[in-house]
């Protein structure tokens, strides 16, 4: 049958054999935007597979852009940045070695914290027959088709993105390794996918850098170097020298390995292993030169897990497992350029040419990525005739680590390549965060009565992260400090109860009307405590007024020396002084029930039409609650005045308009 009769769930399955048929990209915001419902950035909405494994934020029904929890077996995968919900990753799937993909778009049990889009890959695993697998395909700009026509050229677009390379090759081979007792299956994917960037032709000017719609306007030359006007060649890295920038993964290697064990007649344990290795060039843009830009290297990032079952009675199931994440990127000069880094007088320092506010030089800063991420699950399934009982608990813990660098701290801004002044930054620092605790305790229940099926659940929730004890790393202008731990960062309690039912309406099991209501949470990792740890709520940069009186491009002055000194005046602030702008409430951090949440609400109606066609009719509904407020202390609600804004006249608005359709204080 085409219908669930007991489900309140909205979640679509997609097999191996419909993964491998369909003629799409195979990354996984390829597939998933193929759901009914689910939503991309228009920028990133890619169904061919243009833009690699790019992960993307992804919605459905209006849910927040950033809940968006990836699973692998069951189990979270996400990194431990900003919210944690999992759209930032570098790590992308080996599609070949994937068993099904699972895409809940609404009504999600008790198992699961947030709302949203949330995707489970499920690995395939070997039998007791030798098989193999090889899929690859490969497209040109000459394969590929644009909607530019007169009118966009008349309105001075002359290009569109092209692809430059996209290429891939995926072979995967399994089998019996001890014959009914233990298995194999794995894969490996090599991806690579570049493009050229619309109207993005790039040429640079020591003191006059121009960003060109068009080849012929590129050529401004070098007068300051001995090279006329008109006569300069493109920044390397464009297309031949003479065209476009392009942008997108130069390589993107994954491996995959899953080990499938029958320990017993009733024991079972699985070992996957996924690892990944890409080089992701960024975009120059139209503010950014191709000095300025950077790029993406993994090295590496892996997913390693160890899960178990065990069907003790055939009433009872207990199940099992563990994943440790690892994620490692670096955010680098752009490779190919041969511009160095570090510090000295001979390092080149990021500019911005203010009169056109192109970033040009080096790459504005310099990131190394540490994301560790370690989360378990147990779960026992208790099954009568008209009830299926779940109980379980989840939990995770890692850490996030980035340290910041910039080429000699500081980036100039000039005007038609005149100094006007200096930032300097507190670079070199690293801000460590860890996650004690993402502590989930579930119990639901399926309800079977009559023509009836009541799914019912409550599932606790409790949020622990800190700052640990750190001292930062020395610096130009800065020596190290020295900042004790900050704790429960937050540490934040939350129950959310869930409740839906399924009504078989004639009793052929054609035709289901289903309702259902959620409470859930925001996801977060250690958003919260990176935004309240000391080293960033420290003054990190200021700037300070720059003349070249002998025009030789270099600050001749002291800028250890926060004072007024030769070319430089006086620096905006002290680097490393607190400067706590906004303090959280005790009550946002340490409660029960502050935590960001969403009440979700599915009113549908499904009724099978064939053998193979079925319609399907769904209303949704998000109610956003505990939104964050800032207010300001220093100025109380009291001391405004209260005035009216008044609409203009004009048929247009309702009324004519002259009507009074804003009062605010």
């Amino acid at each position: 049958p085409l219908v669930d009769i007991q489900a309140t769930t909205q979640r679509r399955a997609l097999t191996s054999e419909l993964l491998n048929e369909l003629p799409t990209g195979r990354s996984f915001q390829n597939i998933a935007i193929l759901v009914p419902g689910v939503q991309m950035p228009l920028v990133y909405s890619d169904v061919g597979g243009s833009d690699g494994a790019r992960w993307q934020t992804m919605t459905v029904h209006g849910s927040r852009d950033d809940q968006m929890p990836l699973l692998m077996n069951g189990m979270p995968f996400n990194n431990m940045n900003n919210s944690g919900g999992g759209y930032n990753h570098t790590l992308a799937v080996n599609t070949g070695t994937v068993q099904e993909m699972t895409i809940t778009t609404c009504g999600s049990t008790s198992e699961v914290k947030t709302s949203g889009v949330v995707a489970n890959t499920v690995a395939e695993e070997g039998s007791n027959r030798f098989s193999a697998y090889f899929y690859s395909d490969f497209s040109t700009s000459g394969l590929q088709g644009d909607n530019l026509d007169d009118a966009l050229r008349a309105r001075g677009l002359q290009s569109v993105d092209q692809i430059k390379t996209l290429v891939e090759g995926n072979p995967t081979v399994g089998g019996p390794i001890v014959r009914d007792k233990l298995w194999f299956y794995g894969g490996y994917r090599y991806l690579q996918s570049t493009k050229y960037l619309a109207n993005s032709y790039l040429a640079k000017d020591p003191f006059t850098p121009v960003y060109c719609n068009k080849p012929s306007g590129c050529l401004f030359g070098y007068p300051t170097l001995g090279i006329p006007i008109g006569t300069s060649k493109l920044v390397p890295d464009s297309r031949d020298l003479t065209k476009q920038d392009f942008s997108g993964d130069s390589y993107h290697h994954t491996g995959t390995a899953n080990l499938t064990w029958q320990i017993d007649k009733k024991n079972k344990a699985n070992f996957f292993y996924h690892i990944g290795r890409r080089n992701l060039i960024n975009d120059s843009s139209v503010t950014q030169a191709v000095e300025a830009s950077n790029y993406l290297y993994s090295a590496p990032d892996y997913v390693a897990q160890a899960s178990w079952t065990n069907p003790l009675t055939s009433k009872l199931l207990f199940e099992g497992g563990f994943t440790f994440f690892n994620e490692t990127w670096w955010w680098l000069q752009r490779e190919g350029l041969g511009i160095p880094t570090g510090n000295g007088p001979d390092i080149p320092v990021v500019k911005l040419e203010a009169s056109s506010g192109v970033f040009y030089g080096a790459n504005f800063v310099n990131i190394r990525a540490y994301n560790h991420q370690y989360n378990m699950r147990f779960a026992a399934n208790y099954v009568t005739g008209s009830h299926a009982f779940k109980f379980g608990m989840q939990d995770m813990w890692g850490t996030r680590n980035f340290t910041y660098q910039q080429n000699n701290s500081q980036f100039w801004v000039l005007f038609n390549g005149a100094p006007l002044s200096i930032y300097q930054y507190a670079y070199p620092y690293s801000d460590l965060q860890h996650l004690k605790r993402a502590l989930g305790i579930f119990a639901q229940d399926r309800w079977a009565v009559n023509r009836f099926t009541f799914n019912l659940g409550v599932r606790f929730d409790n949020h622990n992260a800190y700052v640990p004890d750190q001292t930062t790393l020395p610096g130009p202008w800065l020596a190290p400090q020295h900042y004790p731990a900050l704790e429960n960062t937050p540490n934040r309690k939350d129950l959310s109860p869930r409740a839906g039912v399924a009504w078989d309406v004639r009793g052929d099991g054609k035709t289901v009307a289903r309702f259902n209501y959620g409470h859930y949470v925001a996801s977060e990792s250690v958003a919260t405590a990176t935004a309240n740890n000391p080293v960033n709520t420290r003054i990190n940069n200021a700037n300070r007024s720059w003349v070249d009186f002998n025009q030789n491009n270099r600050a001749d002055c002291d800028l250890t020396n926060t004072g007024i000194n030769n070319e430089c005046g006086a620096l905006s602030a002290p680097l490393g002084i607190p400067n706590i702008v906004t303090r959280w409430d005790e009550g946002v951090l340490n409660a029960w029930g502050a935590r960001p949440s969403d009440d979700e609400f599915l009113i549908g109606v499904q009724q099978q039409l064939g053998q193979r066609l079925m319609l399907d009719f769904q209303w949704t509904r998000h109610s956003f609650g505990n939104l964050f407020a800032t207010q300001y202390l220093a100025t109380p609600a009291s001391a405004f005045d209260t005035f009216c804004v008044t609409a203009p006249t004009d048929s247009r608005l309702p009324g004519g308009g002259s009507n009074q359709i804003l009062t605010t204080s």
